[in-house]
């Protein structure tokens, strides 16, 4: 009798084993499913990265608007008496423009911070005052990093109240 061949190809002889894979598509499979365990660590490295950055980023914003707060619940000062806004650890620099400066350590409960406060009086407009509040920490992959919230402050709107 001749062999024949099916639609599937040529028929194996008989008394071979065709149940199970070779070594090649095995070590095939373990290399694709190395790349893929690679991809995913290196994805899951990023994505805490990514999320640490997220928290910092947040802890800044918290404590430059709680800045800004304890700024604008005092009454409004003149230029002249700039150093009413001042916090104990910050360090007031005259300038123009005023600022106030806790350095890294000097905020309560968060040492790996420094925030500097600028006092702009006359801006945008005369008679007016601009906060700007930054927070600074250090990112081991990026360096320093800034966070700025800004308000402005009217006198005439203190008195309304």
């Amino acid at each position: 009798m001749i062999p024949t061949s099916s639609s599937r190809g040529a028929e194996a002889p008989r008394g071979t084993d065709e149940r199970g894979l070779t070594l090649i598509e095995t070590l095939v499979s373990l290399l694709l499913l190395a790349f893929v365990a690679l991809g995913s660590a290196s994805l899951l490295a990023a994505t805490l990265h990514q999320n640490k950055l997220a928290q910092k980023r947040s802890l800044a914003t918290h404590l430059a608007a709680e800045r800004i707060e304890h700024l604008t619940s005092q009454r409004y000062e003149s230029s002249t008496n700039y150093l009413a806004y001042g916090l104990p650890g910050e360090v007031a620099d005259a300038g123009p423009p005023i600022t106030f400066t806790a350095s890294y350590g000097s905020i309560v409960g968060h040492p790996e911070f420094r925030r500097v406060v600028t006092l702009n009086y006359g801006v945008p407009v005369p008679g007016m005052l601009q906060v700007v509040s930054e927070v600074y920490w250090n990112d081991l992959n990026q360096g320093e990093k800034r966070h700025v919230v800004t308000t402005f402050v009217h006198p005439g709107l203190e008195r309304a109240q």
